[in-house]
């Protein structure tokens, strides 16, 4: 799923000893770069409105804007109601399947969980890493410092016994912060993807983050992929039931995420009342829940431009794929898949994948999605 909220500055003195640290001590975080995260969401919503005036194709808000400390609350109450069957099921999958995959997994291994927010769902799987006696490290990777404060205090209380086998910290900062900063861990390694993260984009930009972390993997490496895989074809009312269920909360979600798009900006260039805040199903190229803005009048901006009435701008889509599609994408990455488990009654999956090795048979299965590559 999708990224948090805007940082807060650790104390120098703090953040010089952390850079310096492979991984954190049981209950610290360390800054690895989220303490630099204001300037990079400044550009990403410059880019926003560079795209608006350049019409280019349809713009899409950054989803960080929505994770401050307050959409962080409204973000935990949509994943907690019961039509928001991803986090049900992936809890599920874990209670059901913890124990297998462990057993897949290198001795002492460092799990870095992406993009991790609520840490309530992953701590099933390392309450098995405690059962089954396996020593283990938990790192979340995160852009909110709030979330991981919270998340890691949560974990460290579970996991602080004098029998616990498990120690947890936190990384702050981005995808790209991680991926510099992990060759520094040199234990087994396994990266969590967890509520349809690493994979929520269209095709070649899902396939290229993919490689990107492909690309690092050690042969004992692990990941854990957790992918939503209902298609429109036959689950349109479940699908938009996850997120229409509380269209409420929804929109306070969003209105919230544009209040710190004009702090950013450093004036009321979103303002709810001149906004129609919209949602779609799209069954082509593949599935894709699609919420986004459509501007009720002509809006000006900054250096004589203008939003358009009519203007839409994409904000948090969600994209949906099979089986199939996992496993090609995997495929195209470099990856095998060890194994996968689908949620009970569930198009939801897990599936656990490692380098591609030269024993490996190379299978280029086709896709139901035109024009991959």
């Amino acid at each position: 799923m999708p990224s948090r909220t805007q940082p807060q500055a650790l104390p120098t003195p703090q953040r010089k000893a952390c850079l310096a640290a492979a991984t954190p001590e049981h209950g610290h975080i360390l800054d690895i770069g989220g303490s630099c995260l204001r300037g990079v969401y400044v550009d990403k919503l410059k880019d926003t409105l560079a795209a608006i005036a350049e019409s280019r194709d349809t713009p899409t808000l950054p989803d960080e804007l929505l994770y401050d400390d307050k959409g962080l609350l409204i973000w935990n109450q949509i994943i907690s109601i019961p039509q928001f069957y991803q986090t049900h099921d992936e809890i599920a999958l874990f209670d059901l399947n913890s124990t297998e995959i462990i057993q897949h997994v290198p001795e002492n291994v460092t799990m870095i969980d992406l993009g991790s927010g609520d840490t309530n769902k992953v701590d099933h799987l390392l309450a098995e890493f405690e059962s089954m006696r396996v020593p283990a490290t938990y790192l979340a990777l995160d852009i909110s410092k709030t979330s991981l404060d919270q998340s890691i205090a949560s974990l460290v209380a579970n996991h602080s016994g004098p029998d616990a086998v498990v120690k947890c910290g936190g990384l702050w900062g981005t995808f790209e912060n991680g991926l510099e900063h992990i060759s520094k861990i040199k234990s087994p390694r396994m990266f969590l993807s967890l509520g349809s993260v690493l994979c929520n984009d269209p095709w070649p930009i899902a396939l290229g983050h993919l490689r990107n972390w492909a690309s690092t993997l050690r042969p004992e490496d692990r990941l854990l992929i957790g992918m939503d895989g209902h298609l429109v074809a036959d689950h349109r009312d479940k699908i938009w039931d996850a997120y229409h269920s509380c269209d409420d909360v929804f929109r306070d979600f969003f209105v919230n995420g544009l209040r710190n798009a004009n702090k950013l900006l450093g004036y009321n260039l979103f303002d709810e009342r001149d906004w129609d805040f919209m949602a779609e199903l799209e069954e082509e190229p593949t599935t894709r829940h699609r919420f986004f803005i459509r501007a009720k009048k002509d809006i000006p901006m900054d250096k004589g431009n203008v939003i358009s009435k009519g203007q839409e701008i994409d904000w948090f889509d969600s994209h949906k794929y099979g089986e199939q599609d996992v496993r090609l994408m995997c495929c195209k990455a470099g990856l095998t898949v060890i194994k996968s488990w689908a949620a009970p009654d569930s198009e939801f999956r897990q599936y656990l994948v490692r380098p591609r090795a030269e024993r490996d048979e190379f299978e280029d299965h086709d896709s139901g999605i035109s024009g991959v590559n």
